[in-house]
């Protein structure tokens, strides 16, 4: 999704007071020495393109509206159902993507829950308005700080930290690395009181964070809202500047966000933002010399973080209120992040999926699940008893439990106890004892993996057509994400340079490829 964290709050600090201020110009987040393109190794370049999903793709390319993904496409690969992290927010895809690792293991639970060993809620801006109820400055300060140097987990590494030679992040929300880099933050930002004027970070060799940490002067930030270099066009500023300069090192990511917005206001059938990705994505082929020279010199993975959901067009029907649903237990408020004595449940909202925490040890999980059941439009619910975890539903009757290990193998190769209705989470068991699944794609893998975000905790996603809210959570026009539902979950991947593949189509299992790519001599 949109880095909605950090976009909203820099706009918002533009049409505040920075509409006439000079970005910082920085000396440059990068080594000085170059990059040799014709060694042994060929340089990846991973571009991920926010809530780029298949039907939309196809037609995108369909209609001749871009160019540089269909010329990626046709000269490689294209894979149309890579699976995403759980839940679907940036945040957590993007640490799942970059160590390799679960929500268990990298800590990272949504845009919003529960830190249990702060005792608060963590929110990296899931909206302006959430924003301004828990409070600017601690939503800046979770989002530029906290996230990357403390919040995930110091026992599992990054990409950028497994590799042994340089590495670059463009635009990247998840950027740790093992270098001493430097955010400018905008003055105004410490002249409120907000943030320090710089902040030390752990990043990448070559390190871009919009105008924050620019790898190149001449790297322009758009005018209005957008001049703080959070957009396509800057992401591709910079790419382009490092293959220019021959500095590109041999991994790279580089977010290119603008096409989620599009498609939360429009829904998941809108294209212009995707066409829009592809005109910058033809300047960073280009930049190469040709084309040709470009999947000559470097591999390309071109791949989405999130599906969409459209939305009901009736707004009143579409948004599940837990506040209202819950009204029989005390929740507590969003501006108070910190629980009370009083209060009974915490509610983290992310769009389509929420953690409902229980505080309060006088009040059973029965008591909550049996208020959550009477809710039609709650597709899952889930709690964890001991190694167990249980799931009923809102639409049906009946409860499933499962646990890993056991005599059953998914696809995947993972192992599980399991009993009860499968119908809820759509399992099927074929021969071998092997579990197929349906609408909910890895449903036991991505759903036991977040069980640890809190000690007594309900997880909840609601079905399609329908979003989550409380007391001060946005809400989506279009579409919006978050759930287990395949139409969240799945992404479209586009691989040209390379006939490898990641020994499973999921999001988690990109990091062992493409380490394994750069170990290789192609």
């Amino acid at each position: 999704m949109l880095l909605t964290w950090f976009f909203l709050i820099l706009a918002l600090i533009v049409i505040v007071l920075l509409l006439a201020a000079k970005p910082p110009a920085g000396a440059g987040n990068r080594p000085e020495e170059k990059t040799d393109l014709g060694a042994s190794t060929r340089p990846v370049i991973l571009i991920v393109i926010d809530s780029l999903m298949d039907a939309p793709l196809r037609e995108t390319i369909q209609a001749g509206k871009a160019p540089a993904l269909k010329y990626l496409r046709d000269n490689g690969h294209y894979y149309p159902r890579v699976i995403s992290s759980f839940p679907t927010m940036s945040a957590c895809i993007d640490t799942t993507l970059l160590t390799g690792m679960p929500p268990s293991r990298h800590h990272i639970f949504g845009l919003t829950y529960f830190h249990k060993q702060e005792g608060r809620v963590v929110n990296f801006g899931t909206g302006l308005k959430e924003t301004f109820t828990i409070g600017l400055k601690n939503v800046l300060k979770d989002g530029l700080l906290n996230l990357n140097q403390h919040f995930i987990n110091k026992e599992v590494k990054t990409i950028h930290e497994e590799l042994a030679v340089p590495t670059a992040s463009v635009n990247a929300i998840i950027m740790r690395g093992p270098h001493e880099q430097t955010l400018t933050v905008p003055w105004i930002a410490t002249l409120l009181g907000l943030l320090p004027r710089t902040i030390a970070a752990k990043a990448p060799a070559f390190f871009s964070f919009g105008a924050m940490a620019r790898l190149f002067r001449t790297s322009r930030p758009a005018s209005g809202f957008f001049r703080y270099g959070f957009n396509d066009r800057y992401s591709s500023a910079e790419l382009a500047s490092l293959i220019q300069n021959g500095q590109l090192p041999l991994f790279t990511i580089a977010y290119f966000p603008s096409n989620d917005d599009a498609v939360h206001k429009k829904g998941p059938q809108e294209i212009k933002g995707i066409a829009k990705a592809d005109v910058e994505l033809q300047k960073v082929l280009s930049a190469f010399g040709s084309w040709e020279e470009a999947i000559r010199k470097a591999t390309f993975i071109v791949i989405g973080d999130s599906g969409q959901t459209a939305m009901l067009p009736n707004k009143q029907e579409a948004y599940i209120d837990l506040t209202k649903l819950l009204h029989p237990f005390q929740i507590m408020p969003t501006k108070r992040k910190k629980p009370s004595a009083r209060d009974q449940l915490v509610l983290c909202v992310n769009e389509r999926m929420a953690y409902i925490y229980l505080i309060d040890e006088t009040l059973t999980v029965e008591q909550v699940i049996h208020v959550l059941k009477e809710e039609t439009r709650l597709d899952v619910i889930a709690w964890r008893e001991q190694d167990w975890v249980y799931v009923v539903s809102g639409s049906t009757e009946g409860k499933l439990q499962f646990k890993p290990g056991g005599g059953y193998t998914d696809t995947y190769g993972q192992a599980w106890e399991i009993s009860g209705d499968l119908s809820i989470l759509d399992i099927r068991i074929q021969e071998n004892q092997i579990l197929e699944f349906g609408i909910f794609p890895d449903v036991l893998f991505r759903l036991c993996n977040v069980m640890d975000t809190g000690e007594r905790v309900i997880v909840v996603t609601a079905a399609p057509g329908y979003e989550l809210i409380g007391d001060s959570s946005p809400t989506h026009k279009g579409a919006c994400h978050g759930s287990l539902h395949h139409l969240d979950s799945i992404v479209p991947m586009i691989v040209c340079g390379t006939d490898s593949s990641p020994d499973h189509f999921r999001i988690i299992d990109l990091k062992k490829w493409i380490i394994d790519m750069l170990s290789q001599k192609q």
